[in-house]
This record gives C-alpha cells, sequence and structure tokens, in this order.
C-alpha cells in the first residue's frame, strides 16, 4: 500500500506536473515514485492523457512530402536523455505565426500528434516540438544523411522519380517554406550539395529551368553554400504553383501569407479530416 504523501507534497507534484515535468521528471526532481504521482495526479483530474502514436494518421502522399520536406529543410531530432524520450524539433521563427501554425497542424494532421509551439525568451527563434519515436523513426524511410552531421549531407533516400508525383509536391512546398526565399526569385541556400540537386530535379519534374550556383566559402573554413535558383518569370509561376499546393492540402492561405506575413487579421484554418 502506497504511503499518504503530505499535503504539501501533494501541492507541490501538481505545480510542479502543470508546470511542463513529466512523471519521470517527478520522480527525479522530487523522490515520488511514478506511480504516486500518477494517481494523486488523477484523483485530482489533472493527469494528462499519453499522445502515444503507433500509426499515420493520414496517408496523403502530398502531407508526408509535406513533412519529410520540413524536416530536410529545418528539422532535428535526437534521445533526451533528460525525459527518457525521442524528441522532434522544427525551428522556426516566432514571428511567422501563420506558418508555424501551419507546422504544428501539418504533425497533427499526418501524425496525430500534438505538438508544442515554443518562442525562446530575448531571440526571435521558435520551434515546434514534440516527442514521439514512431515519428522520429519514420523520417528515416524517406531521408538518408551520408556523413553523420544532417545540415551537410541530409538528401531523400531514394532517386526523385521513385516517389509519386503527390508526394514531390508536399516535399517541394516544405523545402522552400524551410530553407527557401521566393519574392521576386527563388533561391534555395542549403551546404547539402545533396539535397540542392534533389530541388533541382523535383523542379526540373515540374517543368521549371533551375540551375545551381555554388558560393564557395572555403577561405573561411565553412561549407560551401549550394543555392537552386529561378530566373524572375518561372519564380512569379513557381509561386502560383505552391498556391495551388497549398489549395490540394485545404488550405485557403497563399504561399507568400505563409512564407512572409508574420500575422494576418484572418483567422487560421485549420483541417481538421
Amino acid at each position: 500500500m502506497m504511503r499518504k504523501l503530505s499535503n504539501e507534497k501533494i501541492e507541490r507534484i501538481i505545480v510542479e506536473y502543470k508546470s511542463g515535468l513529466s512523471l519521470r521528471q517527478l520522480n527525479m526532481l522530487l523522490g515520488v515514485s511514478i506511480g504516486s504521482a500518477h494517481k494523486y495526479l488523477s484523483e485530482f483530474n489533472i493527469i494528462k492523457k499519453q499522445n502515444i502514436v503507433k500509426e499515420l494518421n493520414s496517408h496523403d502522399e502530398r502531407l508526408i512530402g509535406l513533412y519529410v520536406g520540413l524536416w530536410m529543410g529545418d528539422g532535428t531530432q535526437y534521445w533526451d536523455k533528460s525525459k527518457g524520450g525521442y524528441t522532434v524539433k522544427i525551428c522556426s521563427n516566432k514571428n511567422d505565426v501563420l506558418l508555424n501554425q501551419f507546422i504544428h497542424n501539418t504533425i497533427l494532421m499526418l501524425f496525430g500528434k500534438k505538438a508544442k509551439i515554443i518562442n525562446e525568451l530575448k531571440t526571435n527563434r521558435a520551434y515546434i516540438r514534440f516527442d514521439s519515436k514512431f515519428v522520429f523513426d519514420f523520417v528515416y524511410h524517406y531521408i538518408m544523411i551520408d556523413s553523420g552531421k544532417k545540415t551537410y549531407s541530409v538528401r531523400l533516400k531514394e532517386k526523385v522519380d521513385s516517389y509519386s508525383r503527390e508526394f514531390l509536391e508536399g516535399c517541394l512546398l516544405g523545402l522552400i517554406l524551410s530553407d527557401g526565399y521566393l519574392k521576386h526569385v527563388l533561391s534555395f541556400n542549403v551546404v547539402s550539395v545533396n539535397l540542392a540537386e534533389n530541388l533541382k530535379t523535383i523542379l526540373e519534374k515540374f517543368g521549371f529551368h533551375p540551375y545551381i550556383y555554388i558560393d564557395n566559402r572555403e577561405k573561411y573554413h565553412w561549407g560551401d553554400i549550394h543555392a537552386v535558383k529561378l530566373y524572375q518569370k518561372e519564380s512569379r509561376t513557381l509561386i502560383m504553383f505552391l498556391d495551388d499546393i497549398i489549395r490540394k492540402l485545404d488550405y485557403s492561405y497563399s504561399f507568400n501569407e505563409l512564407k512572409y506575413e508574420s500575422m494576418s487579421p484572418r483567422r487560421f484554418e485549420l483541417r481538421t479530416s
């Protein structure tokens, strides 16, 4: 039988749990067994239901490609020793409110996973964060990291022609939303030569004529920047092409609104099915 905890200890459990600590972290911080913490939190009806993902919530190829593109551009993931879990992050900017909501909803629709949008203090950095072994493993069905360092070698696992048109549409959108600049002209700047080649091939598959410019940074002891570019006329066409992909994903926002508007008076419209 569990020994009854003092009211002060129970209150501390509740306060720390509401602040965001997990049951495992409560165990380490307060010396309270996970079972005891769960018991008292359940009695007060504040225990959080675990949002464990074991399978895809959607098999929409366009949605899968979108997540893969976003992750290759701005994603990171690692084993978090302090929590004993697999953490996934999509990095962003706290001013990109619409884009952050869009990424959050993509994760929810594809995996049924609730993520947190976290804004860092004293910087403009933000990230969309969640914990999931399934999602952690899932991305490796589609990507490769050749040299151990994602920034320098991330790429699609198979040849571009191996993927469906719908997947490539989503992947194209995800890559440009994350690592691309597209106003008057497209400029997609990455260190990974393989990722640059992936994007170039995807654009060619959709009828565009990109070229790659290499910014040599060897004298600074940095990796070269491989910039995939389009001329102005085709860049305008690409914006319309991306708008159409977003519509196929059932959103009413344009590419420019998602990518470049910090705020909007319009309500963000979430997909629910």
